[in-house]
């Protein structure tokens, strides 16, 4: 097609832009030619007005989806991961902690002497802990044992209750 023939096809469809559009009406008022080609494709998009689009019958759509429900669907692609790669990273980590450890082994001494701290355990326990923090110790321990088996009761009735229904 001509840029003409764009530009008329393109007024008549309304799809020109506004300076277009003035420029196009400008040209069919002053241009012997751009008239005729106008009149002519005024023509050819009132016929295409008239004519009626075919469509296919609904058997032809039904027997079109239920060959392509006989279709075999796509399986999802699963990526299959070459066990030789594994094997080779798993060796290259084994082999590095291997030589870590060989190497540690070669370079310490291997007498193993070693100086443990004097620590005295048998310390008078009385100058820190008096006896209300004992009692106080003692009353949350049992009131955290009272939480405890309220909540196994609660779940042994329920579960008799479900049984029960």
């Amino acid at each position: 097609m001509s840029t003409i023939e764009e530009q008329i096809w393109n007024y008549i469809d309304g799809t020109c832009t506004s300076e277009e559009k003035i420029k196009i009406e400008s040209k069919l008022a002053y241009d012997q030619h751009y008239r005729e080609v106008y009149q002519e494709l005024l023509l050819v998009n009132e016929e295409l007005q008239k004519i009626e689009l075919d469509e296919p019958s609904m058997s032809f759509t039904r027997n079109v989806m239920d060959k392509v429900n006989l279709e075999l669907k796509p399986v999802a692609l699963k990526t299959k991961v070459d066990t030789r790669i594994v094997q080779g990273i798993a060796a290259f980590f084994v082999l590095a902690l291997l030589s870590v450890s060989v190497y540690t082994i070669s370079t310490s001494d291997l007498s193993f002497k070693m100086d443990f701290p004097k620590i005295n355990l048998w310390t008078d326990i009385s100058k820190y802990i008096d006896s209300t923090a004992i009692k106080v110790f003692l009353f949350i321990d049992l009131a955290i044992a009272l939480v405890f088996f309220d909540s196994m009761l609660r779940k042994r009735d329920f579960s008799a209750q479900k049984k029960g229904d």
